[in-house]
């Protein structure tokens, strides 16, 4: 069976983005942390489906992004590993992304 690991940021990425959505529905955040998880098991069944992604940092050379299933505006930054893959972010698309890896 294909597998996940979150990198120990990601969970607080997910709770803060929650939070947010929360203030707005209720539901939704609720519905977005289900999305993700789900989100996070077909890529680790299927980790070809993502985009890949070039930063000019070498460590992340195999990185790729696919959205969070039914919240569009979020991506889930991960590379594959061998039976699934390693999340190592979710963020919403519209930040400066190369920033945010450069750190």
């Amino acid at each position: 069976m294909a597998k996940f690991i979150l990198a120990p940021e990601v969970e607080g990425e997910l709770t803060a983005i929650a939070e947010y959505i929360a203030d707005h529905d209720p539901d939704a955040a609720d519905r977005f942390l289900e999305a993700a998880y789900e989100t996070f098991t077909k890529l680790a069944q299927v980790p070809g489906m993502g985009r890949p992604r070039r930063f000019r940092t070498a460590r992340l050379a195999n990185l790729r992004s696919f959205r969070v299933s039914g919240f569009d505006d979020y991506l889930v930054f991960y590379s594959p590993i061998t039976g699934g893959i390693e999340v190592y972010h979710v963020f919403h698309g519209a930040r400066d992304l190369e920033g945010l890896f450069e750190d």
